[in-house]
Protein backbone atom coordinates (compact mmCIF):
# COMPACT_ATOMS: atom_id res chain seq x y z
CA UNK A 1 0.00 0.00 0.00
CA UNK A 2 1.48 3.36 -1.00
CA UNK A 3 1.80 6.38 1.26
CA UNK A 4 -1.36 8.16 0.13
CA UNK A 5 -3.49 5.06 0.53
CA UNK A 6 -2.17 4.56 4.05
CA UNK A 7 -2.99 8.17 4.96
CA UNK A 8 -6.43 7.87 3.39
CA UNK A 9 -7.12 4.79 5.48
CA UNK A 10 -6.02 6.44 8.74
CA UNK A 11 -8.20 9.49 8.03
CA UNK A 12 -11.10 7.23 7.06
CA UNK A 13 -10.93 5.43 10.39
CA UNK A 14 -10.96 8.74 12.26
CA UNK A 15 -13.75 10.22 10.15
CA UNK A 16 -16.00 7.18 10.50
CA UNK A 17 -15.51 7.12 14.27
CA UNK A 18 -16.43 10.82 14.48
CA UNK A 19 -19.45 10.25 12.25
CA UNK A 20 -20.73 7.49 14.52
CA UNK A 21 -20.20 9.61 17.61
CA UNK A 22 -22.04 12.53 15.98
CA UNK A 23 -24.96 10.26 15.08
CA UNK A 24 -25.13 8.93 18.64
CA UNK A 25 -25.09 12.47 20.02
CA UNK A 26 -27.99 13.50 17.79
CA UNK A 27 -29.92 10.42 18.89
CA UNK A 28 -29.30 11.14 22.57
CA UNK A 29 -30.49 14.73 22.26
CA UNK A 30 -33.30 13.98 19.81
CA UNK A 31 -32.10 16.45 17.16
CA UNK A 32 -31.71 16.29 13.38
CA UNK A 33 -28.36 18.05 12.94
CA UNK A 34 -25.48 19.50 14.95
CA UNK A 35 -26.43 23.07 14.00
CA UNK A 36 -29.65 22.68 15.97
CA UNK A 37 -27.54 21.70 18.98
CA UNK A 38 -25.23 24.71 18.60
CA UNK A 39 -28.21 27.07 18.55
CA UNK A 40 -29.51 25.84 21.90
CA UNK A 41 -29.07 28.28 24.81
CA UNK A 42 -26.51 27.22 27.41
CA UNK A 43 -29.11 26.46 30.08
CA UNK A 44 -31.03 24.15 27.72
CA UNK A 45 -27.86 22.33 26.70
CA UNK A 46 -26.89 21.87 30.34
CA UNK A 47 -30.32 20.47 31.16
CA UNK A 48 -30.21 18.02 28.24
CA UNK A 49 -26.78 16.78 29.24
CA UNK A 50 -27.88 16.29 32.84
CA UNK A 51 -30.98 14.34 31.91
CA UNK A 52 -29.82 12.40 28.83
CA UNK A 53 -26.07 12.13 29.18
CA UNK A 54 -23.68 13.25 26.45
CA UNK A 55 -21.16 11.93 23.94
CA UNK A 56 -18.77 14.38 22.31
CA UNK A 57 -15.35 14.58 20.71
CA UNK A 58 -12.52 17.05 20.37
CA UNK A 59 -9.01 17.16 18.94
CA UNK A 60 -5.87 17.48 21.04
CA UNK A 61 -2.10 17.24 20.70
CA UNK A 62 0.28 18.37 18.00
CA UNK A 63 -1.45 18.73 14.63
CA UNK A 64 -4.74 17.50 16.12
CA UNK A 65 -3.43 13.96 15.93
CA UNK A 66 -5.29 12.96 19.09
CA UNK A 67 -9.03 12.39 19.07
CA UNK A 68 -10.72 12.47 22.48
CA UNK A 69 -14.15 10.84 22.69
CA UNK A 70 -15.92 11.68 25.97
CA UNK A 71 -18.95 10.03 27.51
CA UNK A 72 -20.86 11.72 30.33
CA UNK A 73 -23.51 9.67 32.09
CA UNK A 74 -26.69 11.52 33.06
CA UNK A 75 -26.05 13.60 36.18
CA UNK A 76 -22.30 13.09 36.26
CA UNK A 77 -21.26 15.81 38.69
CA UNK A 78 -20.58 13.35 41.49
CA UNK A 79 -16.86 13.41 42.17
CA UNK A 80 -17.07 10.13 44.07
CA UNK A 81 -18.29 8.30 40.95
CA UNK A 82 -15.26 8.26 38.69
CA UNK A 83 -16.79 5.88 36.15
CA UNK A 84 -19.58 8.28 35.29
CA UNK A 85 -17.18 10.15 33.04
CA UNK A 86 -15.35 8.07 30.44
CA UNK A 87 -12.85 9.14 27.78
CA UNK A 88 -11.13 7.36 24.93
CA UNK A 89 -7.86 9.09 23.98
CA UNK A 90 -6.81 7.92 20.51
CA UNK A 91 -3.59 8.99 18.79
CA UNK A 92 -3.73 8.75 14.99
CA UNK A 93 -0.20 8.29 13.68
CA UNK A 94 0.48 9.49 10.14
CA UNK A 95 3.72 7.56 9.81
CA UNK A 96 3.80 5.73 6.49
CA UNK A 97 7.43 5.12 5.52
CA UNK A 98 8.05 2.12 7.78
CA UNK A 99 6.56 0.31 10.79
CA UNK A 100 6.56 2.20 14.07
CA UNK A 101 9.58 1.38 16.25
CA UNK A 102 10.09 1.89 20.02
CA UNK A 103 12.35 4.93 19.54
CA UNK A 104 9.51 6.76 17.78
CA UNK A 105 7.01 6.11 20.55
CA UNK A 106 8.33 8.48 23.21
CA UNK A 107 6.79 11.61 21.70
CA UNK A 108 3.51 9.85 20.93
CA UNK A 109 3.18 8.38 24.43
CA UNK A 110 4.05 11.72 26.04
CA UNK A 111 1.36 13.40 23.94
CA UNK A 112 -1.20 10.76 24.83
CA UNK A 113 -0.49 10.80 28.56
CA UNK A 114 -0.48 14.58 28.73
CA UNK A 115 -4.16 14.38 27.71
CA UNK A 116 -4.84 11.26 29.78
CA UNK A 117 -3.49 12.82 32.99
CA UNK A 118 -5.55 15.99 32.55
CA UNK A 119 -8.71 13.95 32.11
CA UNK A 120 -7.96 11.68 35.06
CA UNK A 121 -7.42 14.75 37.24
CA UNK A 122 -10.98 15.78 36.31
CA UNK A 123 -12.38 12.42 37.38
CA UNK A 124 -12.53 10.63 34.03
CA UNK A 125 -11.96 6.92 33.56
CA UNK A 126 -9.58 7.02 30.58
CA UNK A 127 -8.63 4.46 27.93
CA UNK A 128 -5.70 5.36 25.61
CA UNK A 129 -4.92 3.90 22.17
CA UNK A 130 -2.79 4.45 19.09
CA UNK A 131 -3.97 3.95 15.51
CA UNK A 132 -1.08 3.35 13.13
CA UNK A 133 -0.69 1.44 9.88
CA UNK A 134 1.97 -0.90 11.25
CA UNK A 135 4.29 -1.35 14.21
CA UNK A 136 7.20 -3.60 15.07
CA UNK A 137 6.84 -6.26 17.79
CA UNK A 138 9.06 -4.12 20.02
CA UNK A 139 6.77 -1.09 19.59
CA UNK A 140 3.69 -3.18 20.32
CA UNK A 141 5.35 -4.54 23.44
CA UNK A 142 6.18 -0.99 24.56
CA UNK A 143 2.59 0.12 24.01
CA UNK A 144 1.35 -2.85 26.01
CA UNK A 145 3.75 -1.98 28.84
CA UNK A 146 2.27 1.52 28.99
CA UNK A 147 -1.30 0.13 28.74
CA UNK A 148 -1.95 1.79 25.40
CA UNK A 149 -3.86 -0.29 22.85
CA UNK A 150 -2.73 -0.63 19.22
CA UNK A 151 -5.11 -0.66 16.24
CA UNK A 152 -4.84 -0.45 12.47
CA UNK A 153 -8.48 -0.91 11.42
CA UNK A 154 -11.87 0.50 12.35
CA UNK A 155 -13.58 -2.74 13.35
CA UNK A 156 -11.03 -3.57 16.03
CA UNK A 157 -11.06 0.00 17.31
CA UNK A 158 -14.84 0.00 17.63
CA UNK A 159 -14.74 -3.47 19.18
CA UNK A 160 -12.34 -2.20 21.85
CA UNK A 161 -14.60 0.75 22.71
CA UNK A 162 -17.59 -1.59 22.80
CA UNK A 163 -15.82 -4.01 25.15
CA UNK A 164 -15.07 -1.24 27.65
CA UNK A 165 -18.65 0.06 27.60
CA UNK A 166 -20.10 -3.44 27.82
CA UNK A 167 -17.93 -4.19 30.85
CA UNK A 168 -19.17 -0.98 32.46
CA UNK A 169 -22.78 -1.87 31.69
CA UNK A 170 -22.36 -5.37 33.10
CA UNK A 171 -20.92 -4.06 36.38
CA UNK A 172 -23.74 -1.53 36.58
CA UNK A 173 -26.40 -4.22 36.28
CA UNK A 174 -24.68 -6.60 38.69
CA UNK A 175 -24.03 -4.25 41.59
CA UNK A 176 -26.61 -1.44 41.36
CA UNK A 177 -30.02 -1.52 42.95
CA UNK A 178 -32.80 -0.03 40.88
CA UNK A 179 -33.02 3.75 40.95
CA UNK A 180 -34.25 6.15 38.32
CA UNK A 181 -30.61 7.23 37.97
CA UNK A 182 -29.59 3.63 37.24
CA UNK A 183 -32.30 3.41 34.57
CA UNK A 184 -31.09 6.61 32.88
CA UNK A 185 -27.48 5.43 32.83
CA UNK A 186 -28.44 2.02 31.47
CA UNK A 187 -30.46 3.56 28.64
CA UNK A 188 -27.66 6.01 27.87
CA UNK A 189 -25.01 3.29 27.58
CA UNK A 190 -27.43 1.16 25.58
CA UNK A 191 -27.85 3.95 23.01
CA UNK A 192 -24.10 4.46 22.74
CA UNK A 193 -23.38 0.76 22.27
CA UNK A 194 -26.11 0.36 19.67
CA UNK A 195 -24.94 3.53 17.92
CA UNK A 196 -21.50 1.95 17.54
CA UNK A 197 -23.15 -0.93 15.71
CA UNK A 198 -23.33 -3.53 18.48
CA UNK A 199 -26.10 -5.23 20.42
CA UNK A 200 -26.63 -5.56 24.15
CA UNK A 201 -26.40 -9.25 25.20
CA UNK A 202 -29.82 -10.69 25.98
CA UNK A 203 -28.66 -11.67 29.50
CA UNK A 204 -28.04 -8.01 30.35
CA UNK A 205 -31.33 -6.91 28.84
CA UNK A 206 -33.15 -9.55 30.89
CA UNK A 207 -31.33 -8.52 34.08
CA UNK A 208 -32.32 -4.91 33.43
CA UNK A 209 -35.93 -5.87 32.65
CA UNK A 210 -36.25 -7.86 35.87
CA UNK A 211 -35.12 -5.00 38.07
CA UNK A 212 -38.02 -3.57 40.11
CA UNK A 213 -39.83 -0.85 38.16
CA UNK A 214 -39.56 1.58 41.04
CA UNK A 215 -37.03 2.08 43.83
CA UNK A 216 -37.86 0.09 46.92
CA UNK A 217 -39.04 2.22 49.82
CA UNK A 218 -36.69 2.30 52.79
CA UNK A 219 -37.93 0.50 55.89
Amino acid sequence: MDRQKILDEIFRIRSELIERVATIRKEIFGIKDMLQLKLLPAWAMSRLRDENGDVRWEYAGYGDRILVVELHDPWTEDKNKRERKTAFVIYFSLQTSKPLVPAQLKFKLNSVYKVVNKLRAKGYHVFPAVVVYNATPGAKEMLQKHKVEFFNDLDNLLGWIYSKLLSRLQRLVEVTKFTFQFDRIFLFLKKVIEGLGYKIPSTLLEAWAYKPKYPQAST
